[in-house]
């Protein structure tokens, strides 16, 4: 009888994993979404290149994404925030090849967003 139970309880867990991993791995169908998929990715993709920047930019860069993140959030998202924020992010990672294109994905989703 436990055995059963177990199975059952293991085939239930698989298939809430599985709902759940769809369910995060579907393309965005909002601006909101977009924004929010456009973050995620920027944040990624900062952790995978924050070894090529310099040890002052990589600490202010890190404060930048959490200025941009908390602007986003706001109730009433100021486009010219969050302009201003991705500016001075893009500039502190000038120098990692991947990020200025994903500042680009992200500040195209905040202008369909905001616009």
């Amino acid at each position: 009888m436990a055995k059963e139970k177990f199975e059952l309880v293991f085939m239930g867990g698989g298939a809430m994993l599985n709902a759940i991993t769809n369910r995060l791995r579907r393309a965005p169908t909002t601006p909101r979404e977009e924004v929010g998929a456009a973050m995620h990715a920027l944040g990624r993709t900062f952790e995978e290149q924050r070894a090529v920047l310099e040890r002052p930019a990589q600490a202010a860069a890190g404060e930048e994404l959490a200025a941009i993140s908390s602007a986003l959030c706001a109730a009433a998202p100021n486009r010219e925030v969050v302009d201003a924020h991705l500016d001075a992010f893009e500039r502190l990672v000038t120098g990692a090849e991947e990020l200025p294109e994903a500042v680009g994905r992200l500040r195209e989703a905040v202008a369909a967003w905001l616009d």
